[in-house]
């Protein structure tokens, strides 16, 4: 049984297979971690998880220098944050497509090139998306390959919860 349709093949080399990231989770020149301990770095996108004023959505991380991150936030612009700011907000590092749409397990997305895809798993390093063995695209995605790919989000795939388990 088909999940997802792949789309009609065609030639692009920027849609070769993603190469594990060596970044893994070190710390960068800015030398800033989320509220939860995980590095930030200039290609990543946080959410805020606590004493939030409005639902601001995802914040894209836009420098990072002395001590300070720079985030910015759609409709609300630029904003600085220090240490105890956002550990005070619970900034959370997350992964998101190249839109800035949070993803998900079991989330639908495309590449520039048209290659369909489902989120597998994702952690807040990472995404693990599955082509179908489409060109060896299979893997593991950091941001900046996200990014790189223009991945982005088609459909979520809706789970249905019952006493029994998941379907």
């Amino acid at each position: 049984f088909i999940l997802f349709q792949l789309a009609s093949p065609r030639a692009c080399a920027d849609c070769t297979p993603a190469a594990p990231s060596k970044m893994g989770n070190q710390p960068l020149i800015g030398m800033i971690r989320d509220a939860y301990g995980t590095w930030l770095d200039d290609t990543c996108w946080v959410e805020c998880t606590q004493h939030a004023v409005g639902a601001a959505g995802l914040g894209k991380v836009k420098g990072l220098q002395d001590g300070v991150a720079i985030f910015h936030w759609d409709g609300l612009g630029d904003y600085k944050y220090g240490a105890n700011d956002i550990f005070y907000y619970g900034m959370r590092r997350t992964m998101a497509d190249c839109y800035g749409t949070k993803l998900q397990m079991g989330q639908a997305v495309e590449t520039k090139c048209g290659r369909q895809g489902i989120v597998k798993a994702v952690t807040d390093l990472n995404a693990q998306i599955v082509f179908g063995g489409w060109g060896g695209l299979d893997g593991f995605y950091d941001q900046s390959q996200i990014d790189k790919h223009e991945i982005k989000v088609r459909t979520a795939v809706r789970r249905q919860c019952q006493n029994t388990g998941c379907m």
